[in-house]
């Protein structure tokens, strides 16, 4: 059996520690300053609250807000700081983990709730876990430090969040996401309110694989992720919701990031352009080629992803963001290196291009105190082309796939009373697609012969149009009731879908909270799906009915606990009963569990949080067959994370992840056809692979000088160095017999990472 070597991760901490101790010499322990600003508005109507006092926890340093809602503290000693607001007649609000760094600007903004001014007691206690009324079950938000200080992640975003009560990880070698027993094409992703189609380098649709976020998490302002029971507003995916917010750059001076970790190089930039406008970028670029390059291997994997953002305050009520990013994969193989059993892998040369790209304006509009519009227009590109074959023959097999959208979105914010807000809006989406494909006659492992293929798709352009109504009414103080009715339209299958959804919230105590949802969720056929027969235009969108109920429970302000048990009803599934490229609506399961979770934010230099899932998820390909084992079904999953400060910039944290093995199709025999044997497979999904777990530890260490300051980090994947099997590769010799071989997910794996920030 293959084992994975060490000799790279004592290398690397011997590196590691290196580098510690060259920057220790030169730390200067002159008092070195930075600085912190942002915005104060209301979390409803977006209002700026004027007067709203921000005050550094633990301290006496502090600012109030101007008329336009901005405050700066100015001259913050270096440190990790929490930061609080608050205002009369709203819930103080603290937003954690606040690292200062020398001659930098730090920008802060807070979305502070009313409170109800009529209770006999307002409470005045700071909020650590806000959420909007209309997300009362199954959300959960992150800030930027808490991204970038996980362990076992590497600072990518997607891989903090396999961590979360109900995800499932596919593997280190992947950052997908696989929600309560949904496939990761079952998820939405959005960023600042632009739909991102494929968010993670090195994965297709359709595909379970993707190496990390294109999306740099340092640009980051906030993540809210919903696994379950979400809003009309977001639609067309049936299993959960990731919606990134960018920061706005900073309005006082210019920072510069300089970093490298295992997402490449990488540079930041954000600052003040004018009076009224600023920017925040990104661009890196990996370097597994060169690594792969260094080790003779004859695969070569590239990828760059820029993002960036770029505000304008037109006068105190509008304001115009121009949002951007672009993403390109490449992958060149001019050998082979192990045998492969996939159609796609079996040459030995191969040319792989996947790219993305997206522009967008962002108008915010206050038109009244309580009335506020966001209209966003927007251009998505994303596509992908493949050659594959011999030196000889190299495009024995290709595809050109290419999907252009241009989108209208708007939607209108209005608070009738304290207690009563409405919000609705629309989308208007035009659609161009073009598929080319071409694979030879090919056999499967069980003798059927697959013909020679050839797909030439480019319909007519198509148009999807959307529209939603959300309210939220706190009927008296301690219940919460949201309501929301969303219509969806597609050209292209002619189909009217309308989805209502409900959740309600109530308060027992101060401390403890009972949730509930319900809602329908539809999710339209892919454009690859119809691609491949003309028959697959009467193809309907699959839809998800969402029934969960979830009780919270305050330990402390800063701390809360837990509970959700949720039930998903599974319809019109799209399903390939032949193996043919003709697709039928036959297919329905369910996904079901209860999930428990522990979190505390970083207060007292300690942050933590546990987890535990169990869950089914089956599938049927029609009504009367037997029901299977869902591929990402993974009944038991756990999560322990803690991480704390150790004083003079050192951070020291934990993760321990622990899955139940997936479910695959065993190998139960032989048969022998024209002299040639194959092999014979057992009830689909019938066997699992082996429990997943591992152990990933991960050293920060800041060093502060008088203009800049330096950062360094070990995560070390897998600290144990499990075994951890991804699949098997089963074939047949010549005589008859089975060999079956195991892939495993990485070893144990040092991750190092070093960032500049001037």
């Amino acid at each position: 059996m293959y084992k994975k070597p060490f000799f790279a991760a004592n290398n690397l901490l011997g590196l590691t520690i290196l580098v510690i101790s060259v920057f220790s010499t030169e730390i200067n322990s002159q008092a070195k300053t930075g600085i912190i600003s942002g915005e104060v508005r209301d979390a409803i109507t977006k209002q700026p609250l004027p007067g709203a006092n921000i005050i550094i926890e633990g301290t006496n340093i502090g600012s109030a807000c101007d008329e336009n809602g901005y405050y700066v503290i100015k001259n913050v000693a270096t440190g990790s700081y929490n930061l609080k607001a608050s205002m009369i007649g709203y819930e103080p609000t603290v937003y954690t983990d606040v690292t200062i760094n020398p001659n930098r600007n730090h920008s802060i903004n807070f979305e502070l709730h009313s409170t109800a001014m009529e209770l006999e007691e307002v409470k005045v206690s700071a909020d650590y876990f806000s959420k909007p009324d209309e997300n009362p079950v199954s959300f959960r938000s992150l800030a930027p430090e808490e991204i970038r200080r996980s362990p076992g992640s590497a600072e990518d975003i997607f891989r903090v969040m396999q961590s979360m009560p109900g995800v499932a990880t596919a593997g280190t070698k992947s950052a997908q996401l696989i929600v309560r027993g949904g496939s990761p094409e079952e998820n939405l992703t959005l960023l600042d309110n632009i739909e991102v189609y494929n968010p993670i380098h090195f994965a297709r649709t359709g595909e379970s694989m993707g190496v990390i976020s294109i999306v740099n998490p340092a640009l980051i302002q906030k993540v809210d992720f919903l696994t379950g029971g979400f809003p009309a507003k977001y639609g067309n995916k049936m299993s959960s919701v990731f919606d990134m917010t960018l920061k706005e750059g900073n309005k006082e001076t210019m920072n510069t990031d300089a970093n490298l970790n295992v997402a490449g190089f990488g540079v930041t930039m954000d600052g003040p352009l004018t009076n009224n406008t600023n920017m925040i970028f990104s661009l890196r670029r990996g370097y597994f080629d060169l690594i792969t390059s260094l080790l003779d291997k004859p695969v070569a994997p590239n990828y760059y992803d820029a993002v960036g953002k770029i505000s304008f305050d037109l006068n105190k009520e509008n304001r115009i963001s121009l949002v951007g990013f672009y993403y390109l994969d490449q992958i060149e193989r001019t050998g082979r290196e192990k045998e492969e059993s996939s159609n796609w892998n079996r040459f030995d040369y191969l040319t792989r291009d996947d790219y993305g790209a997206a522009l967008g304006i962002n108008w915010r509009s206050l038109i009244s105190e309580k009335t506020f519009s966001l209209t966003t227009v927007s251009y998505t590109s994303n596509g992908w082309n493949t050659l594959q074959g011999t030196e000889l023959n190299p495009d024995l097999m290709g595809e050109d796939i290419r999907e252009d959208e241009f989108s209208l979105k708007s939607e209108i914010n209005y608070q009738a009373t304290p207690k009563l807000n409405f919000k609705f809006g629309g989308q208007f989406k035009i659609i161009s697609s073009y598929n080319e494909s071409w694979t030879p006659e090919d056999t499967m492992r069980d003798g059927t012969i697959i013909p020679e293929n050839i797909i030439s798709y480019q319909p007519d352009a198509a148009y999807k149009s959307m529209l939603f109504l959300q309210s939220s009414f706190r009927i008296f103080n301690p219940l919460i009731l949201s309501a929301g009715l969303r219509y969806d339209y597609f050209s292209l299958t002619n189909e009217n879908n309308f989805s209502p959804r409900v959740s309600l919230s109530y308060n027992l105590s101060e401390k403890t909270a009972l949730n509930f949802a319900w809602g329908r969720y539809y999710q339209t056929p892919a454009s690859y799906e119809i691609a491949p027969d003309e028959r697959n235009l009467f193809l309907k969108s699959s839809y998800s009915d969402h029934y969960i109920a979830g009780i919270e429970y305050r330990l402390g302000h800063h701390t809360k606990a837990g509970a959700d048990i949720y039930h998903k009803e599974l319809s019109d599934l799209i399903v390939d009963p032949d193996s043919s490229n003709l697709l039928i609506n036959t297919g329905s399961g369910y996904a079901q569990g209860i999930e428990f979770s522990l979190q505390k934010k970083f207060t007292d230099g300690f942050v933590g949080s546990a987890s535990y899932s169990y869950s089914t998820s089956k599938r049927r390909d029609y009504d009367a067959a037997a029901l299977y084992d869902f591929e990402y079904d993974r009944p038991h999953i756990v999560n322990l994370i803690f991480g704390m400060e150790l004083g003079t910039g050192w951070q020291i944290g934990a993760k321990f992840q622990y899955a139940s093995g997936n479910p695959y199709t065993p190998v139960i025999g032989v048969t022998k056809k024209d002299n040639i044997f194959y092999l014979i497979d057992a009830e689909k999904n019938s066997a699992r692979y082996p429990d997943y777990h591992k152990l990933d530890i991960r050293i920060d260490k800041q060093f502060v000088f008088d203009n800049w300051s330096f950062s360094v980090y070990l995560d070390l994947w897998n600290i144990y160095n499990r075994d951890n099997v991804v699949s098997y590769s089963i074939n047949t010799n010549k005589d008859g017999t089975i060999t079956s071989t195991a892939r495993y997910d990485f070893g144990i794996m040092p991750i190092l990472g070093l960032t500049a920030k001037f």
